[in-house]
């Protein structure tokens, strides 16, 4: 469970790279997505049916006052081969009764609304006419405190977020991003009643002096309660307003 949730939870900060890059950022993964997609999605009706995996996801970012949901199908599990619901083979997935068109970018079906969503639906039906039902966990919000605005590499340092502590199923992480390309650093706690999360000396050291940009996100991801034989996850996911930062030693 430990390095599934580090996959899912580094595979969601991919996108959050410093506002400097972050266009540049999405133009080269969004083009590595459309090649990496047209090579090896497929279509889910070529698949054993009970074979696929199943991820979803809703994810407010605070940042855009947005609400993205997301839902990924794979054969075999979480990494395998991606899978596209196709109109053709009678498969689909939707969210509080709406379709969720493919979207190569988000390598799954997504759709985003305006403003917050705390909960939704989904409903994945496969080439067979079976129907899966996964509602959203309830989640909470986090926030940094209002006096972060040093961070410093010489010593550890140990951010108490502004918000409830980590129930079952909870993990936070936080992400720094500074101006210098691949010079950033990733730290998160998945402890029963965590607080907060420690930023270690090593895991700092390839930061760069100067502005940065720290990013944090809370998850709740449980199982999916119907599923194929491969099962899948479902999750609640909150990123709250990003947070400017001077790095010094």
């Amino acid at each position: 469970m430990g390095n599934r949730r580090s996959f899912l939870f580094f595979q969601s900060l991919l996108q959050i790279k410093t506002d400097k890059m972050k266009k540049l950022f999405y133009l080269m993964m969004g083009a590595l997505a459309i090649l990496t997609s047209a090579c090896t999605k497929e279509d889910s009706s070529d698949v054993n049916q009970n074979k696929i995996y199943c991820d979803y996801e809703l994810f407010y970012n605070a940042n855009e006052d947005k609400t993205h949901v997301v839902a990924r199908f794979r054969f075999g599990g979480l990494t395998g081969t991606i899978l596209e619901l196709t109109d053709s083979s009678g498969a689909s997935v939707k969210f509080n009764g709406d379709i969720l068109p493919y979207n190569h970018l988000y390598t799954g079906h997504h759709k985003e609304y305006a403003g917050q969503l705390t909960t939704g639906t989904f409903v994945y039906t496969n080439t067979a006419g079976n129907v899966f039902t996964n509602t959203v966990p309830s989640g909470a919000t986090i926030a940094f405190p209002s006096d972060l605005d040093t961070i410093r590499k010489s010593i550890a340092n140990t951010v108490t977020w502004v918000g409830p502590a980590l129930s079952a199923n909870e993990y936070a992480g936080i992400y720094i991003g500074t101006p210098a390309w691949g010079k950033d650093a990733l730290f998160f706690n998945s402890d029963l009643g965590g607080t907060n999360i420690v930023m270690g000396v090593s895991q700092k050291a390839n930061l760069t002096l100067g502005n940065a940009t720290l990013v944090m996100d809370r998850k709740t991801t449980v199982n999916v309660t119907e599923g194929t034989e491969k099962g899948g996850q479902i999750r609640y996911r909150y990123r709250c307003p990003n947070k400017a930062v001077v790095i010094v030693n």
